[in-house]
């Protein structure tokens, strides 16, 4: 591969591909595929606040941001654009590829990680500095992505893996500061993007702290998700498999702010997921959110959630952080349920190593696990909203298909907000049935803006 190539289709096993073909069209396959390898055309940030006039005053700060940022790159102007239909989300272009970008001769090694968050308009933390050849700060270099994840840490040498140009850049940190240190020990930017093969401003932890605890990056149907979800003040809620908690902390922003200013919440969120180390995540989100007096989060493996007995649960005195055996059934008036999953739809993807039998047997299984935990958590009348970030109908359609055959009082409900595409054809769903789920295939109509994903509202 020469230096000069830009981005390439991602690619799958032909196994994988057959089993897509059943699905798609040969076109639409091909459009998803090379939709993977490049950035959405949005950059998504979600605003906590139940006050709508702050999303003006954020608006505001933002740009005033931005243009700050473009005219010390030299960039054209970068105009912050309001979702018309989601009023706490305000939307970044990200304006690409810039093919015509000549790349210096000195080159720095990324892994496919750092590559992804500089497609999508950030700079180059000194830790994500895989290799180089001698290069001091201040000089220009041109930034490659490691695919396959041969390229060492600290490599010397010219790498002559398979590498992929993503823009040029200059360095802040020489090529010693960055490897006479442990990646532990390391901050701050390391490589400052000033040609990216895709313009848009870094979102970082720097533009963040300006507006903390008002915004957050999000995906916009991860952004959806909460919306359809519509967290109510009395609502005991359930966020399964909740980490990192950007879900969690937009539902409880929305339980926020779907209260009357001077009315109590008596409504809560239940985070859970396996670890203490998601678990301190949900936290720092929440905290970060201003919303951690509404989010109780505990350890739990969520496909053994359900207490045998008939336990009664006050879930304000339990202890945050703990580890909990389960919760009684019918426990709550409305649950996520956003599963492990194959993440096929993350952008950008520059390589795939799924196998067919992970994506359509595997993983299907566990999440029919959590789904049944679910469905046998939610009170009646309750409302449950599956999601997930792939595109794989595996994981989707045939998830809900399954569960409308062995829940009968379960059915699914019309979006009260429709961005997505309809369910696959032939995939599970009759006519009707696939109407009301939404899909966002990268490429594909409602995918061209966002990453893969599929949403589900059900209820009970």
């Amino acid at each position: 591969m020469s230096k000069h190539d830009t981005l390439i289709s991602t690619e799958f096993s032909k196994e994988i591909n057959d089993f897509f073909l059943n699905y798609y069209t040969i076109n639409q396959w091909e459009d998803i595929c090379s939709s993977l390898s490049i950035p959405p055309c949005m950059t998504y940030i979600r605003i906590n606040s139940r006050d709508e006039n702050d999303i003006d005053k954020i608006y505001n700060i933002l740009q005033e941001i931005i243009n700050e940022q473009c005219r010390n790159k030299g960039w054209d102007e970068i105009k912050i654009i309001k979702h018309e239909i989601l009023s706490d989300v305000l939307c970044i272009p990200i304006y690409g590829p810039f093919n015509d970008i000549i790349p210096y001769d000195k080159e720095i090694i990324v892994d496919k990680y750092a590559g992804t968050s500089i497609l999508r308009g950030a700079d180059i933390f000194a830790p994500g500095v895989l290799a180089s050849r001698p290069v001091e700060a201040g000089e220009n270099v041109a930034v490659m992505v490691d695919i396959d994840g041969n390229c060492h840490r600290g490599y010397l040498k010219n790498f002559t893996g398979k590498k992929l140009f993503i823009g040029n850049g200059k360095m802040l940190m020489s090529r010693h500061e960055i490897f006479s240190s442990n990646p532990s020990e390391l901050s701050g930017i390391g490589v400052l993007m000033t040609q990216p093969l895709y313009r848009t401003p870094s979102i970082s932890t720097s533009l963040s702290s300006h507006l903390s605890p008002l915004i957050f990056l999000q995906n916009k149907p991860s952004i959806l998700v909460g919306h359809l979800l519509n967290p109510q003040p009395e609502d005991i809620i359930l966020d399964m498999c909740a980490s990192p908690g950007g879900k969690t902390t937009h539902i409880a922003s929305l339980l926020q702010r779907n209260s009357r200013i001077d009315k109590f919440i008596d409504g809560i969120v239940i985070a859970t997921d396996r670890s203490k180390q998601k678990i301190d995540k949900i936290n720092q989100n929440a905290v970060k959110c201003g919303v951690k007096h509404l989010v109780k989060s505990f350890i739990l493996d969520a496909t053994k959630a359900i207490l045998s007995n008939n336990d009664v649960i006050n879930f304000k005195d339990l202890k945050c952080g703990d580890q909990i055996k389960g919760f009684p059934k019918e426990s709550f008036d409305r649950i996520l349920l956003d599963p492990p999953c194959s993440n096929l739809g993350q952008r950008p993807n520059f390589s795939v190593n799924a196998k067919l039998s992970d994506i359509t047997i595997t993983i299907p299984d566990y999440q029919r696990k959590l789904f049944t935990s679910a469905y046998k958590l939610l009170k009646p009348n309750g409302i449950l909203v599956y999601s997930t970030c792939t595109f794989n109908p595996a994981e989707n359609e045939q998830i809900i298909s399954w569960a409308l055959k062995n829940f009968p009082d379960l059915s699914l409900i019309e979006p009260e907000i429709k961005l997505g595409d309809p369910g696959l054809k032939d995939a599970g769903l009759n006519e009707s049935q696939r109407f009301m789920v939404q899909r966002f295939d990268p490429g594909i109509k409602s995918g061209y803006d966002t990453i893969g994903f599929f949403i589900a509202k059900l209820k009970k």
